[in-house]
């Protein structure tokens, strides 16, 4: 362990810690306990865990096949003029918000 060959090396190894939710009783621990073996470094790195986890999002692939089948109209698929939001068009949705 680093402690044991410590007293006979001059420079010492360094720690990285991992602690999944770092508080300031836990790290003040750690830093005595490291300061009694008489380690020169207390803390090199500290890695915790995320305090949420992303919201995972992704495509179901039946929906995008449902969503490019009602975009076709009677057989024919929609101009891509029709799409457009057109000045005129973006007013008449603004006002029935």
């Amino acid at each position: 362990m680093g402690a044991d060959r410590g007293a006979f090396i001059d420079q010492r190894q360094s720690m990285n810690i991992h602690i999944a939710s770092p508080d300031y009783q836990k790290i003040t621990s750690m830093h005595f306990s490291r300061w009694k073996k008489d380690l020169k470094t207390g803390m090199y790195y500290l890695r915790t865990k995320p305090t949420a986890n992303p919201i995972q999002l992704t495509v179901d692939k039946s929906k995008l096949v449902t969503r490019q089948e009602n975009s076709v109209t009677n057989g024919v698929k929609r101009k891509e003029d029709d799409r457009k939001l057109t000045p005129h068009k973006e007013a008449a949705l603004a006002y029935s918000l």
